[in-house]
């Protein structure tokens, strides 16, 4: 209501931050990939005040972090992909690797989720669609033509996907 500091969490080996954090209100936990140099993703227990580096890092994962893509929350796991196509679920409140699996490609979009699909889209063009789940469960693979970088978007049941020379509507006939 004010806009007064709450609390902080101190990461000193990360710059440039492109991704934006993500929160799970169910679980009170924000997740916060540090950025180029040193990239590390941290889960932060929300509830601190003042410096909650050493009191509310629940934990810290440094193989896999992404450098551009945000993170997705999706009930009780959080998922991310590397910027070298790594995508990898965790466990929202122990950290613990669900599953990890090379996509392939390169990869600048954050996940998406809609419609009980999570969507990574690779700078290639190649949209991988996967189930929400404990276990690596691909469920489609596609392709556009020209390099996509952006993430997607999606308003009134339609999938808008920017390519760098297309832009693409992509949604079920007769919704």
């Amino acid at each position: 209501k004010t806009g007064d500091e709450i609390w902080t969490v101190d990461y000193p080996d990360g710059f440039s931050n492109v991704p934006a954090p993500a929160y799970s209100r169910d679980h009170g936990i924000v997740f916060i990939a540090t950025g180029f140099n040193s990239p590390t993703f941290i889960a932060v227990r929300a509830d601190g005040s003042g410096n909650v580096t050493d009191t509310h890092v629940a934990w810290t994962l440094r193989r896999g972090a992404p450098l551009t893509p945000s993170p997705l929350v999706v009930g009780d796991e959080v998922y991310i992909v590397s910027d070298t196509g790594i995508a990898t679920c965790l466990d929202i409140l122990t950290g613990e690797q669900r599953w990890r699996e090379r996509l392939g490609g390169n990869y600048s979009a954050s996940p998406l989720f809609v419609d009980g699909r999570i969507y990574f889209q690779s700078e290639e063009g190649i949209t991988t669609v996967v189930e929400p789940s404990t276990e690596f469960i691909e469920l489609a693979r596609n392709e556009v033509n020209g390099r996509t970088l952006a993430s997607l978007a999606v308003s009134e049941g339609a999938i808008f996907l920017r390519s760098d020379s297309h832009l693409y509507r992509i949604e079920t006939p007769g919704r």
